[in-house]
């Protein structure tokens, strides 16, 4: 499904685990609950999708466009984030998210974070 459209689509609940999304648009997308464990999203476009208590364990996002999305309750533990665009993104209470990821990513003063963490503005790298 690399390259798919799916421009707001409502995805609560379903398993998509190890699907290969490179290059998706899920913009908008409703994800809340997802299993995406193992999925590939490298340079998807995610931007404004609800991914409220999916389940991201181990995904793909390098290079994903995550602008304005809504990750709280997600567990990112080993997820790979490299270039991610989290600008204006909703971190709060995510777990297993590590310095490291977050240094790797774009994030911007509208980036809310969980607690004990800090992103890097785009400004100042």
């Amino acid at each position: 499904m690399a390259n798919a459209v799916l421009r707001g689509a409502c995805l609560c609940e379903a398993d998509i685990s190890s699907a290969q999304l490179n290059a998706a648009v899920l913009t908008g997308a409703d994800l809340r609950k997802a299993n995406l464990r193992g999925a590939e999203l490298r340079d998807a476009r995610l931007d404004e999708a609800d991914f409220r208590d999916a389940r991201l364990v181990g995904r793909f996002l390098v290079g994903a466009s995550l602008r304005g999305a809504d990750l709280r309750g997600e567990y990112l533990r080993l997820a790979k984030l490299d270039g991610a665009n989290l600008s204006d993104a909703n971190l709060e209470g995510v777990e297993g998210l590590t310095q490291g990821q977050l240094n790797r990513v774009h994030c911007n003063s509208g980036t809310k974070l969980p607690a004990g963490l800090t992103g890097v503005e785009d400004a100042q790298r």
